[in-house]
């Protein structure tokens, strides 16, 4: 006698067609999702390099790379190590500068978003979309580029703002508006005062906030403002500053003690949040922290040798450290007049050369960008009317 309810038979997909053959051929907003299902699955979507190579087989636009400036322009440097990140790779001239730009500076590349500080030339058509109090030939003014819309907005400035502006931009938290903090200074006796302008993209304005914070006297570090999200540190040797624009919360830490007075110092950040310092000393000297979960600094790697491509190139800075085994790194020779960007393996220390940067001298901002993940996180239309 057959039975009231017959067997049921389930079909199980391996896990391997799943992770490599279904999930690839998905939409980022699927993706973007899909990484808060489970820790492997986050891991898959934001750091595999197999499931990348099947995204840009079918059609996806991956890249990874570094943009730094050169002159008028800004130029971007694809990573493809043989054997490891072939990927499919965007082109070079990715967006144009306002007419009459004189100097650029980049100060941040966040989440899709490149922040410049541009120097243009006066010229009656321009003069309504810059500060009244500078009436000079040449004019300063915030930039902001966006790498998916291929959209610039100009910075509405009432007030001189230059070398510490920072920008944040968390597309997961505030998808339509990003802002940007001026790091504002005032000597009071032996120590320093630091308040904080907020610029948003949704008022378009520029107000003040209420935090202030009162540090030893300690010294900024022009342009050197690394952009975790919503989360903008600043260099102030011996600490790092930082304002975090949707709690409105502002601190510092003590930075790791450097080996020397002369070493070189960049922030970095994770992709899972861990706040990193690197520093490079005139003694070949490199060493990356890490800051635990109690706020402590943990050192992750040190090396007293770091190697060359050549015996021409110098270790000239590192780029902020984002975590995994490589660190990428600019090279100089000044007696070939040459700037290279480089990738060091700390597993195997191994150096290689990713390729050879516009311009000698002198020197600029590298950024380290990734457009798989700016591709992941969906459509970033800006508020900015």
């Amino acid at each position: 006698m057959a039975s009231d309810r017959d067997d049921v038979i389930v079909a199980m997909i391996p896990s391997d067609v799943v992770d490599y053959k279904i999930l690839p051929r998905l939409p980022y907003k699927s993706l973007s999702r899909f990484k808060c299902i489970c820790k492997k699955w986050h891991h898959l979507i934001s750091h595999d390099v197999i499931f990348a190579h099947e995204q840009s087989r079918h059609g996806s636009p991956i890249s990874f790379g570094s943009v730094y400036q050169y002159k008028h322009s800004i130029n971007f440097i694809p990573i493809d190590i043989p054997g490891e990140l072939n990927v499919r790779i965007t082109s070079s001239s990715f967006f144009p500068l306002p007419n009459g730009t004189e100097r650029i500076r980049i100060t941040a590349a966040v989440n899709g978003l490149l922040l410049l500080f541009v120097q243009r030339k006066r010229d009656e058509q321009n003069d309504s979309m810059c500060s009244t109090k500078y009436q000079d030939a040449i004019y300063e003014f915030h930039y902001v580029w966006n790498f998916v819309t291929k959209e610039g907005h100009i910075i509405p400035e009432d007030d001189y703002r230059g070398w510490f502006v920072g920008l944040a931009f968390d597309p997961s938290i505030t998808p339509a508006c990003y802002r940007l903090v001026n790091l504002v200074q005032q000597r009071k006796g032996l120590q320093e005062e630091f308040s904080f302008e907020i610029y948003s993209s949704r008022t378009r304005k520029w107000t003040m906030s209420n935090h202030k914070i009162m540090i030893p006297q300690g010294k900024r570090i022009s342009w050197d403002i690394f952009c975790a999200g919503r989360i903008i540190y600043w260099n102030c040797n011996p600490y790092a500053l930082w304002f975090d624009v949707d709690e409105d919360v502002a601190g510092y830490t003590l930075l790791p003690q450097a080996e020397n007075s002369v070493s070189q110092h960049a922030l970095g950040v994770t992709d899972d949040g861990v706040l990193t310092s690197t520093r490079f000393s005139q003694n070949d000297t490199l060493t990356i922290w890490m800051m635990s979960k109690d706020g402590d600094w943990i050192k992750k790697f040190y090396s007293e040798n770091i190697p060359t491509v050549s015996s021409e190139f110098k270790l000239f800075e590192p780029l902020p450290f984002t975590g995994g085994d490589r660190i990428y790194m600019e090279m100089l020779s000044n007696s070939l007049r040459k700037r290279i960007l480089v990738c060091y393996n700390m597993n195997t220390q191994e150096m290689t050369m990713i390729g050879e940067m516009k311009g000698h001298w002198p020197p600029s901002k590298c950024l380290y960008i990734d457009y798989n993940r700016i591709a992941r996180l969906g459509s970033l239309g800006i508020t900015e009317s």
